[in-house]
């Protein structure tokens, strides 16, 4: 409630300190604090905001140039009214002691950070129409976030309803993503282009994709498999059907064959048969 204000930096921890245990999960789950502070022209102009949310909805938020709290909704009326009173001044402290304070450190760093973006093209299936696809331009990982991405079809540029994009997402390493999708019909010797410009390139960069390339690509993969599953089943097949015709006139090892020697006659078996005759083993005549 508006009973007490805590600061921006801390204000999760010393709640769950302050509160105890027994609203310790509802406290890390369902409140959150956002402080961002905006600059132009250097720290000429600065914009602290400081908002505050419960279940993912803002219900109070301060900004530096209205100057006070403001509830946005019924729920943050008491808090903004007791933290107008109580708190106003330090809160406006903050935009020197913490948005000036901290661009003088990060701001160097992030003035001459550059981070090259990784662009990939990725069709889908419309969810609507089977006619229609989706072609998704991914663009990651890069920094700062200031970037321009355009799709052409052919050489000319797509615009309108049909091509949207989703918000920033801050990745948390001080890098960005982003996605831009544009939604047509293939057509056989379409090609599509993807082109992101950013500070971080000395000139745009460009990814090409038309479903011709991809469908061969497709084709070659599905070729190789079945190729890779003709030798698994078959191979088999062949080495036992050549194992057994081969059995009676020799031995088969891996698919080589090797005559069988003749068999061997111990020398007290021709002394008998000199003896005895061929015909009459036990020596009767």
């Amino acid at each position: 409630s508006g009973a007490v204000r805590l600061d921006s930096r801390m204000r999760l921890l010393v709640l769950v300190l302050v509160l105890g245990g027994a609203f310790l999960d509802e406290t890390l789950w369902g409140a959150q604090v956002r402080t961002e502070c905006r600059f132009q022209n250097g720290t000429q102009r600065v914009q602290m905001l400081d908002r505050y949310f419960w279940g993912r909805q803002e219900y109070v938020r301060f900004d530096s140039q209205v100057g006070k709290f403001v509830a946005l909704t019924e729920l943050g009326r008491p808090d903004a009214e007791y933290w107008n009173r109580e708190f106003l001044q330090s809160e406006k402290a903050d935009v020197d002691r913490f948005c000036r304070h901290n661009y003088g450190i990060d701001w160097p760093f992030a003035r001459d950070r550059r981070v090259q973006p990784i662009v990939t093209i990725t069709p889908m299936d419309h969810p609507t129409t089977s006619q229609n696809i989706l072609l998704i331009c991914n663009v990651g990982r890069f920094f700062p976030p200031d970037i321009e991405i355009k799709w052409f079809k052919n050489g000319e540029e797509e615009e309108g309803s049909h091509v949207s994009s989703t918000d920033l997402i801050r990745n948390g390493d001080w890098t960005f993503q982003t996605e831009v999708m544009l939604e047509t019909q293939l057509e056989r010797g379409d090609v599509y282009t993807c082109q992101v410009d950013h500070a971080s390139l000395k000139e745009p960069v460009t990814v090409q994709w038309d479903p011709q390339s991809d469908a061969a690509r497709s084709k070659m993969w599905t070729g190789i498999v079945g190729c890779i599953l003709f030798l698994v089943f078959v191979t088999p097949g062949v080495f036992l059907y050549v194992k057994n015709k081969k059995g009676d006139d020799g031995a088969t090892w891996l698919g080589c064959s090797l005559p069988v020697p003749p068999p061997f006659l111990s020398p007290f078996r021709e002394r008998d048969m000199v003896l005895h005759g061929p015909d009459d083993p036990l020596g009767n005549t």
